[in-house]
């Protein structure tokens, strides 16, 4: 759906509980209420590889001979035509209970296809003001294409039939977009449809074998998951591991010949229980890194099982929230999570381009939109923050385009737009945020979303500010977001053009010094401007939340940092309830047997 785009911590929206007292983070260091943001390191681009492989080098064989034969076309020639493959192997392994659940381990490549049919300026990709109903049921998913390398045969056939299909609907496509253009008023932003940019030429190392032995993760899994034997409070649980290597070709006719390869590596601990009024109630933690021997050792995966374990047992006897506007502290994955969903797809350049969408900062640019002690910039070539491995790392974007820091917000003012190859309000030239999944069309879209202040105070000293804003507005208490398990957001003008973020731990801080009080069953909801208006001040501490985000484009790995943020005023909803009662069996007599 166009307009709807959402971010979790899996490719599962997952709920989440807590036991004790909020316990605020450590701070990474911070000097007389200012500080700088803590050490990100950065992957510097490497020297190409050498020479292209066979299969890169049939697919740009293939693209020109392609071009070259639709030159007769005239008007409804192709002036692009591009093609990426991804060649993936994954391994994931599922275990719960103590017991081995499945393995699995797939090789697979695909490959995507675009073409366009027009010129830069106006092109078979422009908005159409009535879209009427399509009838591809395809519905993105990409072609399969063939894993061997030495005869190019197949994959010259694959890549044929890609290119004579999209170039079908293109020059179709094309046709409404004339006809259109003689009934239909412009479209306010008049920037062309894509943007000339230089070819790039990059063979990089393509990305070794998984690093990873199926039968040791197996045992080690199996040995974590039994910690949630004997807790017959808990219905459901799980433990795994996924790995990943990828390597991408990306080609187009202008002569960009990439070659990429990533890793990915990623353990995830999940546990269900239900509440007696029946609202199902689920806690999702994991662990992502780059390299198997960045990943956290088994004591700390043991300590985060062990608190799954406790945060569902205590949020399964917490009481139900009530709806309140007040003031409110997100702490530091929390409020990433926040400033992603608010102002991170509303900085993407095209939706822009499309008068169906709400374009919150279309004429923002060079205005306040965010309190001047904030900075925030997306940044896919950071790669770590202190000991955290960043998702949205990549030094290609899914054009070939090279990967680029766009500084989106500076001392609060709107400066710059995420852009893809799509020229956004005069500015037509891509930053290398131009992303998708495999099957979809690329659009403009976050990597690492870094939330920067220019000054801060310690964190307890932003907790106590939290206390004496809810007794100003005389408030019995004020909330503290711990965490969060992910969020959405609808930027279309046919929609509320509002948010939600869906935390994990929430608790009630109290004026009068009581214990902080877990609470459960509350979303964060509100729109963007007046949300992001009433941030008062940042904490000394810095968190990532890592996880995958979805849009019309598709999911993409996603970063997205930020200290602790305050809120004069958050607005929050009751999450659904649900009406199943928990089990009327008690649980069988295995479960008792603790490990």
């Amino acid at each position: 759906m166009r307009g709807l785009c959402g971010v979790v911590v899996g490719f599962c929206m997952l709920g989440c509980g807590g036991t004790k007292p909020a316990v605020l983070p450590k701070p990474v260091g911070a000097a007389d209420g200012h500080r700088v943001l803590a050490p990100l390191s950065r992957v510097t681009l490497p020297s190409s590889g050498g020479s292209a492989p066979a299969g890169l080098e049939a697919l740009s064989q293939e693209i020109a001979r392609a071009k070259q034969a639709l030159l007769a076309r005239g008007e409804l020639a192709p002036y692009f035509i591009a093609q990426e493959l991804w060649d993936e192997d994954e391994l994931h392994i599922q275990t719960g209970w103590g017991a081995h659940y499945n393995t699995t381990r797939q090789r697979s490549r695909y490959l995507t296809t675009d073409v366009r049919v027009g010129r830069y300026e106006l092109d078979s990709t422009h908005p159409l003001a009535r879209k009427g109903f399509d009838f591809d049921f395809n519905f993105g998913w990409p072609e399969s294409a063939p894993l061997t390398d030495g005869d190019t045969t197949a994959l010259r056939q694959v890549s044929w039939q890609q290119i004579d299909a999209a170039y079908r609907k293109a020059s179709e496509r094309f046709l409404k977009v004339k006809a259109q253009s003689h009934v239909n008023v412009e479209i306010e932003d008049r920037t062309g449809d894509f943007s000339r940019e230089a070819p790039v030429v990059f063979v990089g190392t393509p990305v070794p074998e998984l690093q990873a032995d199926a039968e040791e993760w197996k045992a080690r899994l199996k040995r974590w998951s039994a910690r949630f034997k004997g807790h017959s409070d808990i219905y459901d649980s799980g433990v795994g591991f996924q790995a990943s290597s990828t390597t991408r070709w990306i080609v187009n006719s202008e002569g960009t010949r990439v070659q990429t390869g990533e890793a990915h590596y990623r353990v995830t601990i999940s546990a269900a229980t239900r509440a007696e009024d029946g609202m199902s109630l689920t806690r999702y933690e994991s662990f992502d890194a780059s390299k198997p021997d960045r990943l956290p050792p088994e004591s700390q995966v043991i300590q985060t099982i062990d608190q799954v374990i406790s945060d569902v047992e205590a949020l399964r006897r917490s009481p139900l929230a009530e709806p309140y506007v007040g003031p409110a502290l997100l702490l530091g994955r929390a409020a990433g999570v926040f400033m992603h969903e608010t102002l991170g797809h509303r900085a993407e350049g095209d939706r822009q381009k499309d008068d169906e969408e709400g374009q919150t900062f279309a004429k923002k640019l060079g205005k306040e939109v965010l309190p001047t002690f904030l900075s925030v910039y997306d940044d896919p070539t950071a790669e770590r923050l202190l000991d955290t491995d960043l998702n949205g790392l990549y030094l290609f974007d899914d054009e070939g385009a090279k990967a680029r820091r766009a500084n989106i917000i500076e001392e609060g003012v709107f400066r710059e737009f995420l852009r893809s190859r799509v020229p956004v309000r005069g500015v037509a030239e891509s930053n290398g945020h131009g992303r998708r999944s495999a099957g979809r069309a690329v659009e403009a879209r976050q990597g690492n979303l870094i939330v920067q202040p220019l000054r801060s105070i310690p964190i307890m000293a932003l907790r106590q500010q939290l206390i004496q804003e809810a007794r100003a507005q005389k408030k019995a208490y004020a909330l503290l977001f711990k965490d969060i398990q992910g969020g959405y957001t609808q930027t279309s003008r046919a929609s509320t053009q509002g948010f939600k973020v869906m935390p994990v731990l929430v608790y009630r801080v109290w004026t009068d010094g009581r214990p902080d009080e877990l609470i459960r069953g509350v979303d964060i909801i509100g729109t963007p401007l007046t949300a992001l208006s009433s941030i008062t001040a940042a904490g000394d501490d810095y968190a990532t939340f890592n996880g995958y985000c979805g849009s019309d484009s598709g999911w993409v790995p996603v970063s997205a940092v930020s200290p602790s943020l305050l809120f004069g005023r958050i607005e929050v909803g009751l999450r659904e309830k649900g009406r199943d009662k928990p089990p009327v069996l008690p649980p069988p007599a295995g479960t008792e047997n603790k490990p």
